[in-house]
């Protein structure tokens, strides 16, 4: 396993894959939970799951502002997206970044919209509105699940793409965010 923290021409760093894949862990939850919600609504373990829901968005709605910064920081050293389909790759991964920030930030203007009390990671973020304000609240309501189900296709298509490229196409990608070097 490659132990270098910044990212380089074949692979990513410590750093980039800590973001990668605890980010990776958090969504998996949030589809799981976001799932249930939509299916099974009212039942202990949809309660469970949902019960982070919150938490579990401005935290990956951090995770995604400073792996963004860190991204851009080490823009020069990450591996090339030269070519009419790694081009694609890269607009697809800016595609997702967007959503990342953009979900979870259309979640917080509806919670602040409301009139209950907003908290997450065990702290209050900001109290109710005495009045609910309608075009927050409509906001949230209109696109955070619709932007949700996009930003979780996408992934899947990334996920699929990663399998592709390094299965079918033999060209070991995966290995760039699981062992830091394609060349392991």
């Amino acid at each position: 396993m490659d132990t270098r923290v910044m990212d380089h021409a074949y692979g990513y760093g410590l750093v980039s894959r800590f973001f990668h894949w605890s980010m990776a862990l958090l969504l998996v939850w949030q589809a799981t939970s976001a799932a249930l919600h939509y299916f099974f609504d009212d039942t202990p373990v949809t309660d469970f799951f949902f019960g982070y829901h919150f938490s579990n968005g401005v935290l990956i709605l951090i995770l995604a502002v400073l792996r963004g910064i860190w991204g851009l920081l080490n823009l020069s050293r990450r591996p090339s997206h030269a070519g009419g389909l790694q081009r694609a790759a890269a607009l697809g991964h800016v595609a997702m970044y967007v959503l990342l920030i953009a979900v979870p930030v259309v979640a917080v203007i509806r919670a602040y919209g409301s009139t209950r009390p907003f908290s997450a990671l065990g702290v209050q973020i900001f109290d109710g509105m005495e009045t609910k304000i309608e075009w927050m609240s409509n906001l949230g309501n209109q696109w955070h699940g619709f932007l949700g189900w996009i930003l979780f296709a996408l992934i899947a298509g990334h996920i699929a793409m990663a399998f592709v490229h390094t299965h079918g196409l033999k060209q070991p990608l995966i290995a760039r965010m699981t062992k830091g070097d394609e060349r392991l």
